[in-house]
């Protein structure tokens, strides 16, 4: 017991209680249940330490040495994951990379940049079988969209190099579930919705009588679409090429 380090964390101005002991390069995190603390895995985190891997075990928010949020009623799991993503950073531990992110990091952001455009300019929808990933998809030789030029190219390489793409798979696409808090959700300003009768995101299943069965405007009551012909955009965030 002795052997087990305690400190905190900074969530958000909430000081959260981190045990930690050992010392390997690869971590076993502890998640305690109600009514468990992070002393419930003393045990089990002092046979891990001395198998050769790093423990921790955090208290989570109200939870034994940890900060009472100001409003407990309102904890959710959504912060539990948040708090638990601010522990690892904080204690510099890396979290393994989704499916995307590992198949974009067998090549340069350059490469990459330019495999999606060649991929999602066409008219079907690119799906991967299982042993392989959507970057094994590309043919090399197959040139770039005539309207997505090399300067665009290293334009959007150059910029995605410093950002990465972590935070833009995140959002939308894997937060595209999330649930908002709105009793009305509708959009009350007119709007003008361009797409092409080609789209691929018509090739999802639903999607065309989704669209076509005017339920958005249910949502968006003073909506307009207009579908060009003979035009195949990847999304229509496209549509300025």
């Amino acid at each position: 017991m002795d052997q087990i380090q305690h400190k905190y964390v900074d969530s958000k101005g909430l000081q959260l209680h981190v045990a930690e002991i050992g010392t390997g390069e690869s971590v076993v995190v502890f998640l305690h249940g109600f009514p468990e603390i992070w002393y419930s895995w003393r045990h089990q985190m002092i046979a891990v330490a001395k198998a050769g891997y790093r423990a921790i075990a955090p208290d989570f928010r109200g939870y034994g040495l940890s900060e009472i949020p100001q409003e407990p009623e309102k904890a959710s799991f959504s912060d539990l994951i948040k708090d638990l993503l601010i522990i690892f950073d904080s204690l510099s531990i890396s979290k393994k990379p989704g499916r995307a992110e590992a198949d974009f990091g067998r090549l340069q952001v350059k490469n990459v940049i330019r495999n999606i455009y060649v991929l999602f300019s066409k008219s079907e929808v690119p799906i991967a079988p299982e042993d392989k990933e959507i970057m094994d998809l590309v043919d090399e030789s197959h040139p770039l969209p005539p309207w997505f030029t090399e300067d665009d190219l290293s334009a959007y390489a150059s910029l995605y190099e410093k950002s990465g793409f972590r935070t833009a798979l995140q959002v939308p696409y894997r937060s595209i579930n999330e649930q908002f808090d709105i009793n009305d959700p509708k959009v009350d300003v007119p709007v003008l919705v361009i797409m092409g009768e080609k789209d691929y995101i018509l090739k999802f299943p639903g999607m065309a009588q989704y669209i076509s069965s005017g339920k958005m405007m249910e949502y968006v009551p003073d909506m307009e679409l207009t579908c060009l012909k003979e035009l195949i955009l990847l999304r229509s965030n496209f549509l300025s090429k």
